[in-house]
């Protein structure tokens, strides 16, 4: 199974682990946990497209690069449909328009990271809800799907190969 399927299993584990009475450190786990699902699936998705399959470290190794803060202001960019903002060598890769599956991943995305950040550093928050923690997990889940909708085709690979020759093997 891959990483962000078993990182939104272990989100729903941990916002169910106490049904009764959900202590808020479960709940924001699993909001958190919920988030890094959708990360993984984004970088999953990206470096599929910017890597061949081979040698087998090179897509792992792309992964790493991915930053947060970045990934947010690209989705934010994608969640209006807008890439004027983006830098020259995103803008290159992306066919416009955006599709509306991927507009509604990166709206979610943005939406996850917002709450995720209040879910790990403001312990002063509105506590969470149970309805709301599993609302976002519903959003991730929705998000695979639109991410297998969009795929290929989110970026354009024919302009991809002209930016980045194949490495001879």
């Amino acid at each position: 199974m891959a990483l962000h399927h078993e990182l939104l299993q272990l989100a729903r584990f941990l916002a169910n682990r106490e049904p009764k009475h959900p202590r808020q450190v479960s709940l924001r786990r699993a909001l958190s946990t919920a988030y890094y699902a959708l990360f993984h699936a984004l970088i999953a998705e990206a470096s599929s497209v910017l890597a061949p399959p081979l040698p087998g470290n090179l897509r792992p190794q792309i992964g790493r690069v991915f930053a947060h803060a970045d990934m947010k202001t690209v989705c934010a960019g994608f969640s209006q449909g807008k890439i004027a903002s983006l830098s020259n060598t995103t803008r290159a890769l992306i066919t416009p328009p955006i599709r509306q599956e991927l507009s509604s991943v990166a709206l979610a995305f943005v939406d996850l990271y917002d709450s995720r950040h209040s879910a790990d550093y403001d312990t002063l928050a509105t506590p969470f809800s149970k309805t709301d923690v599993m609302t976002k997990m519903q959003e991730v889940e929705q998000s695979f799907k639109r991410l297998g909708n969009c795929s290929p085709g989110v970026i354009d690979a024919n302009r991809l190969k002209r930016l980045n020759p194949p490495l001879p093997i």
